[in-house]
């Protein structure tokens, strides 16, 4: 046998042993007799000079001698040549001592090294589930684990931070003792179908104890092990609020490039029909002498096709392709003055104010323009308000952290924000998704284009800011502008240049004027207005025939260019010929289409007249041009 046995009587005298318990206890050459006592076996025993065989020795007649008191007794010792030894002694029934000796080296190593691999698995299960928690925790989404009874078992900290708590605070808790009771009741359907092994992904609005809406897309996923009772379920909610406004503005973006497509498609000849038509109806309208037939007729036709020139103007607003004119301003007075615009045409009933903040910081706007945004944003409020109620007015500098400011895509930072709130009717859902489509509107019929609010959404975008709006049916509506603030040492510097009207001296007679346009109909009314003002003109059909008379006549000193014109040659291609030459002539263009030109090729930035235009506004340009001074005309 592999053990070492000895056995003692009652009185722990050696009864009988192996060889195995004679070599363990050092006596391996020693005759043993039985009926050696225990004392004598171990006081020869413990003679040899190794002390630490000598000190496990005297451990080993301890362990026999408190046997005999009825007692069993273990001992774990490593010998000096390295073993590691198990020495027992118990107690037999009669009385005596049975000792075994067992050589336990391998297996403590066994145990070694099971230990050892036990420790390196759990550190690696330690390391992996810290990873997962760090993983679960750093994600964009809410992760959460259901147990059978429907109550949480695990969420991660973005799944708690959303409900303002902490992620221990969930452990155990009834998912009715968490969630909204409008939002459980939304998602029992989809819990129930996943709690009998359905993986189930749903959408839905999310009303959190802050009061804020979030559209979430939630993934549901069963516990199933392989007995295949459903155990419980994995939940992982992800925020589609920004997303989902990113994809409202991309949507309205091409809406509106559509739009601008289509608008600076038909400008040029539409606004070409509108010069010839109110250019021989209104001096029409002025030589008849007939007040009834001018009021029945003319003035409703006039009347009409300045809307159509108007019409003309917002759609090329709306497609961005209207130009601003974005100056660096503070808007601390606006409001004020704009409450004051606005009171006669409020009834009494709607009560208006205005609340500025101090510390405006500087915008970058075209201030006009933004007048007319809140000036279009309060009537719209006036119109939704009906009988009685209130307008407020207000401005405030706000900062936005990059997690607000990219459901518009802005760049985090300081804002100008505006705010018109009203307390009206407010909106459907419907109508909200909808109020900035150009020709949307909840209004009467013919109560209104459709296109106020657009042409507000669409400056706003070019003065690169955002414009949000709040509103629930029953509880009025509030719209906001978010301007970029602006630092006086990031503004661009002012344009100093020179028209080159300047170059001319002031005359006294009225020059020799070069009219240039492809539209015959629409040379024949300018040539009109110019005529009755004076001017001599002279009448070319493109540009190619306009620079031969140029080059031919030094006696023209007044050049009246349409831009774009058939024959390979524009009207700034022209210009661009007649500024290489020595003559100085003054150069007027105009235009119908509706992208501002690009004048960089001229070096200088000419006067430009945009179709339709009345005659008051041609001598108001030729003036520019050829510095002719209030008392010659």
């Amino acid at each position: 046998m592999s053990e070492g046995l000895g056995v003692f009587d009652a009185q722990l005298r050696l009864v009988s042993w192996n060889r195995k318990f004679q070599d363990f206890i050092g006596l391996g050459d020693v005759a043993l007799q039985a009926g050696t006592p225990h004392e004598t076996l171990f006081t020869h025993a413990l003679t040899p000079k190794d002390t630490s065989l000598s000190r496990i020795l005297a451990r080993v007649r301890t362990t026999i001698e408190a046997a005999s008191n009825g007692e069993s007794h273990s001992i774990n010792c490593e010998l000096p040549d390295g073993r590691a030894i198990r020495f027992s002694a118990a107690p037999l029934l009669g009385g005596g001592v049975a000792a075994v000796y067992s050589n336990i080296t391998e297996q403590n190593q066994r145990e070694t090294d099971l230990a050892r691999r036990v420790h390196e698995r759990t550190a690696a299960l330690q390391l992996s589930e810290n990873r997962l928690n760090i993983i679960a925790n750093e994600v964009s989404a809410g992760i959460a684990h259901v147990d059978k009874n429907m109550q949480f078992s695990y969420v991660n900290t973005r799944f708690a931070r959303a409900y303002g708590l902490r992620p221990e605070d969930f452990i155990g808790k009834p998912c009715s003792a968490i969630l909204a009771p409008e939002t459980l009741g939304k998602s029992n359907h989809f819990f129930e179908q996943t709690r009998r092994g359905a993986a189930v992904d749903f959408a839905m609005t999310v009303r959190l104890p802050d009061g804020r809406d979030k559209e979430i897309r939630t993934f549901l996923r069963p516990e199933q092990p392989s007995r295949g009772e459903v155990i419980g379920f994995f939940l992982l909610s992800i925020d589609m609020t920004r997303q989902k406004a990113a994809n409202a503005a991309l949507l309205q973006s091409q809406k509106m490039d559509a739009l601008g497509r289509l608008s600076s498609g038909i400008s040029h000849d539409f606004n070409n029909l509108l010069t010839v038509i109110l250019g021989n109806l209104t001096p029409l309208a002025d030589r008849l002498d007939q007040p009834d037939l001018n009021e029945e007729f003319l003035a409703p036709a006039i009347a009409a096709a300045r809307r159509g020139s108007d019409l003309t103007r917002r759609l090329l607003s709306l497609a961005r392709k209207q130009p601003i004119d974005p100056q660096p301003v503070t808007t601390d007075d606006i409001l004020d003055g704009l409450v004051k615009l606005l009171r006669p045409t409020i009834p009494e009933t709607i009560e208006i104010s205005a609340q500025s903040a101090t510390d405006l910081p500087l915008v970058f706007v075209d201030l006009a323009q933004l007048e007319m945004a809140l000036f279009n944003l309060a009537v719209n409020a006036r119109d939704a308000i009906g009988a009685s109620g209130t307008i407020e007015l207000r401005q405030d500098v706000v900062f936005l952290s990059p997690t607000e400011a990219e459901p518009d895509r802005l760049a985090s930072g300081h804002f100008l924000r505006l705010q018109v709130i009203d307390s009206g009717e407010g909106m459907t859902e419907d109508s909200r998704e909808r109020i900035f489509e150009p020709f949307y509107t909840s209004k009467d019929d013919g109560a209104g284009y459709g296109l106020g609010l657009s042409m507000v959404y669409m400056f706003v975008k070019q003065s690169n800011g955002a414009i949000r709006v709040e509103s629930k049916r029953g509880f009025g509506s509030t719209f906001t502008i978010l301007i970029p603030a602006v630092d006086a040492s990031d503004l661009p510097e002012a344009d100093t240049g020179e028209s080159p009207g300047t170059q001319l001296l002031s005359a006294q007679e009225r020059p020799v004027t070069l009219l240039v346009d492809d539209d015959a109909d629409v040379r024949r009314v300018l040539r009109r207005q110019l005529v009755d003002e004076g001017y001599p003109v002279i009448e070319a059909a493109n540009a190619q025939d306009a620079l031969d008379l140029l080059q031919h006549m030094s006696e023209i000193r007044l050049l009246i260019s349409d831009i774009a014109m058939p024959g390979g040659m524009s009207g700034l291609d022209l210009a661009c010929e007649v500024l290489k030459g020595p003559s100085r002539v003054g150069i007027l263009l105009m235009t119908g289409q509706a992208t501002p030109p690009d004048q960089s090729c001229l070096g200088v930035k000419l006067p430009i007249l945009r179709k339709p235009f009345d005659p008051a506004l041609l001598q108001q340009a030729i003036k520019q041009v050829l510095k002719i001074s209030g008392e010659d005309t």
